[in-house]
């Protein structure tokens, strides 16, 4: 089933504030292996804003009017623009718009651009993923 292009250029604001932490921090760079100074100086490694991202986005996504089956989706591409670094004492809130919407050789494609913010407003970070849906014309 083809996703609702009605849901194309729909913008949903993060549920809540993420307040970014050195614990987190240090638990995202371990999974890496990433433990530059950076880190140590409370800076997040510049894929940390995609731990979020997945949540902030879920609020679009799992929207049963979309029609995306969460089941036979897979990761597609992902992009990061940073307009200032990530650090620790950060809050930061997400608007997740659905950029694009297409379907091809069978498989439905949905690109989400993230937009950044920090607790006084100003852009901090624009993200998009591209999720594939595999075998949505059966």
């Amino acid at each position: 089933m083809a996703l609702n292009l009605a849901f194309l250029n729909r913008s949903y604001p993060s549920l809540e504030t993420f307040k970014v932490d050195q614990e987190k921090i240090n638990a995202f760079s371990d999974a890496l292996g990433d433990n530059n100074d950076y880190v140590k100086q409370g800076f997040a490694s510049p894929t940390f804003l995609i731990s979020i991202q997945m949540g902030a986005m879920e609020v679009a996504l799992f929207d049963p009017e979309l029609g995306l089956d969460y089941s036979k989706v897979v990761h597609g591409e992902q992009s990061f623009e940073y307009k200032k670094p990530v650090k620790a004492g950060d809050e930061l809130t997400f608007i997740s718009t659905i950029e694009d919407i297409k379907s091809k050789v069978g498989n439905d494609f949905i690109t989400i651009r993230s937009d950044v913010k920090d607790a006084a407003g100003q852009d901090v970070a624009t993200l998009k993923a591209t999720l594939i849906a595999r075998g949505t014309d059966n």
